[in-house]
């Protein structure tokens, strides 16, 4: 059977093929039946022994379907009109809830399996067959049930006028592209951009002959537009005679942009010979005009992809005259593909005293409003349209009691009536994604306003939770890298924010801005996607409330929200929950109840603390992510009941300084990729081979050296810790690492204990990243790694001699980060040394007086830092231009 849109489990841990949807370009309600077609299909083909009425109810079910996906194809593109977008939850419920059925149905042949090893098989084979028997005729009763909902769905589609609705123009999409439009002709105060606007005019007014393109990027409702017209309208571009300013937008016609254009220069006289020309006499004929009026200066404003400027780049001549075209655009890529030479602008969101003072602008708030007034602002995190918004909702209210209700729900205001503009603005980027990045976009509505995310978490979670597809696996890709290259997107688009960067560039934590991350969850709950559970807001019906979403994210009130689910229907239907409680210790009887949700493939309890996790983990057999618990003491023990999660990939520790003991029985999961973000010992003899592990955090040697490294063929992440009950003067050694050829991460701390010879390493030909912290003495030492490694960290490694000689040599190092590594008083940097080295880290050299750096070394070169080397006052004349860009920070404490 061939299965092209749809992501199937593997029939040896999956029987019945009820797995998720592998959505790719299709739309989310319309890829949600397309499974749910194919899941009763699998049924059918798969359960031959069924009672005849079970058969003909699902065959109907599958069938009804499939006519109507016709219809919700069409509608998903009318999401944003009322009537239609709950016609279509209307759909996706009953989608929805057919998988769930056959799900639970799927969850007993998971129990049969895994009890079929500790009891007479007849026995059990006779118990399950009694089972299945009961499930089936329950099975029937559901699924009558969803075929009078079938019906009903049927029904409204013709009564409501839907039918009727979609055969007419899409006017809420008519008045965006208005509202896009018209935007860049508005004058809009403008505060911040002062220094925005003095470097961009410096690109624009430089002397330079060649044709020049300038890249404003950033968040939607920064300012782009308005910083891009006021530099339209400056007097000091007055000397460029041509001028022309266009909207793109992301639904664009290439023909309708070229005719505004033409129109900017020509006047709207010519609106009827512009008419009759196609795409290719338009762009010649602007070409023309261009290369007549000489100097120009063109703005074209919201690029959302490539294709546009490629398609029109061409009718912008270079006759070496310096003209210069700005752009703006939501997306980073966008900007840095336009051009090789072009000049890329990251906007800035407002600081606290530039946001207030943009406030202050229209508002004008009284003496007795100023508090509140600033408290409201700085709840727009520096986004001016959220300041001009809000200052606009206040401004004819002058009064405590309103101002006070505004701030209790600032972002209901925010979005509510007039100010719609908002949420538009923002949502334009939500559309714009992928459906596989729309998945992983809204999945950061789970987290309480202002936290900090860890970004190598938050991509297993995404896996696990099957936002990426597992095709691209088998082409080669592996889910984690496709992972990254999500996250990175988002970034670009600036929809993720940045909070911190690793010594080496990559992506540590990120966050959401405060309205993002309410864009996020009024989409999740429109979608059905997920829905947020806090006791501390009520609710009359909080059942209501939950009832139809796949994820619930607890944030108070975890025994409350258990207690909802008596019915144990509703609890099949929830297959993601995250578990907030930062109050404190949550009971062993509350943790016990979340086994009631029998179809969870993510259960994240890092954010929790419990004396203890329950044995009865073990039966929530569909788990592919497990985030453990925190405790009040040294070691929390994971019950061997672990060894039914026969499709669990990532096991996640709260955090790195937890410590976990693992029992022998783990080793039996052959899915197993990740065992993560926390200190891990206990039974480390792997007695099959572990063909799927790619990551082993924080395991103590004592425990490493139990490990056949034959058994991890495939492990890419190896952090090892040094073993206090072995003493400094322990003898260690790395001698069964040479065997892990697809090693690509490898951390050894063992600070004041001796690092073994790393000569080991050398075999590995894939290593990227190194991190050695322990003491080293000769430099010599680090020519054993191979040339593979990019990035590497050395710590207190207690060299006596100059390191930077030996460190010089590695010709494809990019990052370097010394940490208290050297006793000596002078360091020397070769001719032609770290030819590649971009960042480099120095940090408590104490005793460093003076560092040379030779010609035509570290060319590369573009941050660098210095911390704690108090005596070295001076750095060398290489390194000035990093400090005068401002890369560079001498002695920063």
């Amino acid at each position: 059977m061939t299965v092209s849109l749809l992501k199937v489990f593997h029939m040896s841990s999956d029987p019945q093929g009820i797995g998720t949807p592998t959505k790719g370009r299709q739309k989310m309600v319309d890829a949600i039946v397309s499974f749910a077609i194919q899941t009763l299909g699998n049924f059918l083909i798969q359960q031959v022994n069924i009672r005849i009425g079970v058969r003909d109810t699902v065959r109907w079910l599958k069938d009804e379907l499939v006519f109507l996906q016709a219809s919700v194809r069409y509608a998903e593109s009318r999401q944003d009109e009322e009537l239609i977008r709950n016609w279509l939850n209307n759909v996706r419920e009953v989608a929805d809830e057919a998988v769930a059925i056959l799900r639970n149905f799927n969850v007993l042949h998971q129990e049969h399996a895994s009890s079929k090893q500790d009891v007479c098989h007849s026995l059990i084979s006779y118990v399950w067959m009694c089972k299945k028997e009961a499930k089936l005729y329950d099975i029937g009763k559901d699924f009558e049930s969803l075929k009078e909902r079938v019906v009903d769905i049927k029904k409204r589609r013709r009564e409501y006028g839907i039918n009727a609705m979609l055969a007419t123009p899409n006017v809420q999409q008519k008045r965006r592209a208005l509202l896009r439009t018209t935007a860049i002709d508005n004058h809009v105060d403008v505060v911040g951009f002062e220094d925005d606007i003095k470097t961009l005019m410096s690109e624009l007014d430089s002397e330079d002959p060649w044709r020049k393109v300038i890249a404003i990027h950033g968040m939607g409702g920064l300012g782009k537009t308005s910083l891009a017209t006021e530099l339209y309208n400056s007097g000091d571009l007055r000397h460029f005679g041509t001028r022309a300013k266009v909207c793109v937008s992301n639904e664009y016609s290439i023909k309708d942009v070229l005719k505004r254009l033409i129109k900017s220069f020509m006047g709207i006289e010519h609106e009827q010979e512009l008419s009759k020309m196609d795409e290719h006499d338009l762009l010649h004929h602007l070409q023309k005009l261009l290369q007549d009026r000489g100097r120009y200066l063109i703005v074209i404003d919201d690029i959302w992809d490539t294709k546009v400027w490629e398609l029109i780049i061409k009718a912008f001549p270079d006759q070496k005259n310096g003209s210069r075209i700005i752009i703006t655009t939501r997306n980073k890529k966008v900007a840095e593909m336009i051009d090789d030479k072009c000049f890329v602008h990251q906007l800035r969101f407002l600081t606290e005293e530039e946001s207030w003072q943009l406030f202050c602008k229209r508002a004008e708030p009284t003496q007795n409003l100023k508090k509140l007034g600033k408290e409201m602002v700085g709840k727009c995190g520096g986004l001016p349209l959220a300041i001009v918004v809000l200052s606009g909702l206040l401004l004819h209210n002058k009064n405590y009691a309103y101002w006070s209700k505004v701030k209790e729900h600032i972002w209901r205001h925010l979005k509510g009536g007039a100010s719609v503009q908002i949420e538009e603005i923002l949502s334009l980027s939500y559309i714009d994604l992928s459906l596989q990045m729309q998945d992983c976009f809204l999945y950061l509505a789970r987290f309480p306003e202002d936290h900090i995310i860890d970004v190598h978490v938050l991509k297993l979670q995404w896996i696990a939770e099957e936002f990426l597809s597992e095709d691209h696996e088998r082409d080669g890709v592996p889910m984690e890298e496709l992972a990254e290259d999500y996250l990175i997107e988002l970034i670009n688009r600036n929809l993720i924010q940045i909070t911190r960067l690793q010594w080496d560039g990559n992506v540590g934590e990120c966050r959401v801005h405060d309205l993002v991350r309410e864009l996020a969850i009024d989409k999740a709950k429109e979608q059905k996607f997920l829905e947020i559970f806090d006791s501390s807001r009520q609710h009359p019906k909080p059942i209501q409330l939950l009832r139809g979403h796949h994820r619930h994210a607890i944030y108070n009130g975890i025994g409350e929200h258990f207690k909802l689910f008596e019915r144990r229907s509703d609890a099949l239907y929830v297959h993601s929950l995250s578990l907030n409680n930062l109050s404190g210790r949550v009971q062993l009887e509350e943790m016990k109840m979340y086994t009631k949700f029998k179809n969870l493939q993510v259960l994240d309890l890092t954010r929790v603390k419990s004396d203890r996790i329950p044995e009865e983990v073990g039966d929530l057999v569909l788990l592919k992510f497990i985030g453990l618990m925190g405790c009040f003491r040294n070691s929390l023990e994971i019950p061997p009941s672990i060894v039914k999660l026969k499709r669990l990939q990532t096991l996640c520790g709260s955090n790195f300084f937890q410590c976990y003991t693992i029992p022998r029985e783990l080793w039996e999961l052959k899915e197993l990729r990740h065992i993560t973000n926390g200190q891990y010992s206990g039974s480390m003899k792997i007695c099959n081979h572990q063909t799927k592990l790619r990551t082993l955090d924080e395991i103590r040697y004592k425990d490493w050296v139990q490990i056949d490294t034959l058994t991890i063929p495939n492990l890419q992440t190896l952090t090892i810790i040094r073993s206090e009950e072995l003493g400094r003067g322990y003898a260690y050694t790395l001698d069964s690492i040479a065997k892990l050829a697809s090693l690509q991460t490898f951390t050894l701390l063992l600070f004041s204990s001796n690092i073994p010879t790393i000569k080991p390493l050398w075999s590995c030909k894939l290593l990227k990243s190194v991190y050695l912290a322990g003491t080293i003495e000769d430099p010599l030492e680090l020519n054993f790694l191979p040339d593979s490694v990019r990035n590497l960290s050395l710590i207190r490694s207690g060299f006596l001699q100059d390191p930077m000689p030996t460190l010089g040599n590695f010709t494809n190092l990019t990052a370097l980060e010394l940490f208290d590594v050297y006793q000596g008083k002078k360091m020397v940097c070769n001719h032609n040394a770290f030819p590649s080295l971009r960042v480099l880290r120095l940090e408590r050299m104490d005793n460093l007086e003076e560092w040379q750096v030779e010609d035509q070394t570290l060319p590369s070169l573009i941050s660098f830092k210095t911390t704690r080397c108090d005596i070295l006052k001076t750095l060398p004349v290489q390194l000035e231009r990093l400090r005068i860009m401002g890369t560079s920070d001498l002695n920063n404490t």
